[in-house]
């Protein structure tokens, strides 16, 4: 479910539990089927983070183990990058949690712009696209007033930058 689940706890990206200051990225190659071996606090580079305003190493939360996310602090929007390996977009669009959900496509792959029933007033904005036998998720949410920025076109743009670097639909 893609709703704000409470967080119950929380650790840096890297191994040791540390902020690593590395540029360098795993990405998994595109023939790679599945999202087991996608870091999601490792996709983007540390100037590709940089480039959207958001600030220094994510903050892996596994509020559900099998879908974890990566958390991220920044100006004009704070985001988090979530890999779900039990939803595709075509099954995300079934479910009852969305205000809006639109198709759209993310540099060619089938995707999603979607607002959850409980978010509509929150500036808040998910675009999913199809990856390995799941789905990568980019939240981006507003953090100042007044709500003068398109969160979901700034979700656009971080999802067409993370599509290259995550496997092919299955």
């Amino acid at each position: 479910m893609l709703a704000s689940a409470a967080l119950v706890g929380a650790t840096a990206c890297s191994p040791s539990g540390g902020v690593e200051d590395s540029t360098e990225t795993t990405v998994p190659s595109s023939s790679q089927r599945t999202l087991a071996s996608v870091d999601p606090c490792a996709v983007l580079s540390d100037a590709e983070l940089k480039s959207f305003g958001l600030k220094g190493a994510g903050e892996l939360k596994d509020e559900l183990p099998w879908s974890p996310r990566c958390y991220y602090e920044g100006d004009p929007v704070n985001m988090s990058l979530e890999k779900n390996p039990r939803r595709t977009v075509a099954s995300a669009e079934q479910q009852d949690t969305w205000a809006e959900f639109e198709r759209v496509e993310v540099n060619g792959r089938a995707g999603a712009r979607a607002i959850t029933k409980g978010a509509t007033q929150a500036r808040t904005c998910n675009v999913m696209f199809d990856a390995g036998q799941g789905t990568m998720l980019v939240r981006t949410r507003e953090v100042h007033l007044p709500d003068d920025l398109d969160e979901c076109a700034e979700a656009l743009k971080i999802a067409e930058t993370v599509e290259p670097k995550v496997p092919e639909p299955a």
